[in-house]
């Protein structure tokens, strides 16, 4: 718990040298969990270019093939980075649905990702994501029993 605060933090951090960060909001669209710039945000976003899905509890995914191991341990349940020159994901951005663009790459080793999971029901998730320019936007939800989805306030 101590491990994703600290994460949480950075994170944040990191948003605050951003020129504007935007608040999301996960929405059921057409049966599907999808994340758009919540109306309540004083700023706006018009696609990403990474994006992670991590629960703030120790609940853990089962990493599959291909997938960051260590970020997985840490709590994630999907994260994707596309390549910083374009911004080709509007939103509504899909839980699941594969970033379009070229994968980041850092010293031209390519940044390691986790396959979307299943979700669980009650588990506090928080989502977060970079976009044009440098704009972040972050978000905290859960999915109900009846699979309807709760977004939870920053604190």
């Amino acid at each position: 718990m101590l491990m994703r605060f600290c994460i949480a933090c950075c994170f944040l951090l990191l948003l605050i040298g951003c020129s504007y960060v935007y608040e999301l909001q996960a929405i059921v669209l057409d049966g599907r969990l999808a994340f758009i710039v919540s109306p309540s945000s004083q700023r706006s976003a018009d696609c990403i270019r990474s994006i992670d899905v991590s629960a703030e509890t120790n609940v853990r995914a089962t990493p599959t093939f291909g997938d960051d191991r260590q970020l997985v341990k840490n709590g994630s349940f999907w994260q994707q980075a596309t390549a910083i020159e374009a911004c080709l994901n509007p939103f509504p951005v899909i839980y699941g649905t594969s970033l379009k663009g070229e994968p980041f790459s850092y010293n031209g080793q390519q940044i390691r990702a986790v396959r979307a999971k299943p979700l669980q029901v009650g588990v506090i998730y928080q989502v977060q994501t970079s976009g044009s320019g440098s704009g972040g936007g972050v978000g905290r939800f859960r999915i109900l029993p009846n699979r309807r989805v709760e977004n939870l306030p920053l604190n």
